[in-house]
């Protein structure tokens, strides 16, 4: 019940190396490719930060769906080119949460 008047009951975002401004017009969903587990060479692009989406502890809008709106909204937020999740974990018996880790990319050029 707290959660619902308290918070957005979705999933606990952390940032790593970069703020975004989810009220800025440039937090939108738009077309970016997330790629998951690959291996991604200095030579080919550069990590411009790194996302970590875990349960809030009240989370109740917090699947795999909701989570790639999360990042692409992020990506796109950052004029990142690519995601690369780099970690999920799929709802189990200790949270009812998908979560994971993710790199967003910029290509050399």
């Amino acid at each position: 019940m707290v959660c619902l008047f308290l918070v957005n009951c979705k999933h606990q975002i952390s940032r790593i190396g970069y703020t975004v401004d989810t009220k800025s017009s440039s937090y939108v969903n738009c077309d970016i490719t997330i790629k998951k587990f690959e291996i991604i060479t200095d030579s080919v692009a550069y990590k411009i930060g790194t996302i970590k989406l875990s349960d809030s502890g009240f989370s109740n809008r917090c699947s795999e769906e909701d989570a790639m709106v999360i990042l692409k909204k992020e990506g796109c937020a950052l004029n990142a080119d690519f995601i690369n999740i780099t970690k999920e974990t799929e709802p189990d018996k200790e949270s009812n949460c998908y979560r994971c880790r993710a790199d967003f990319y910029k290509f050399k050029k």
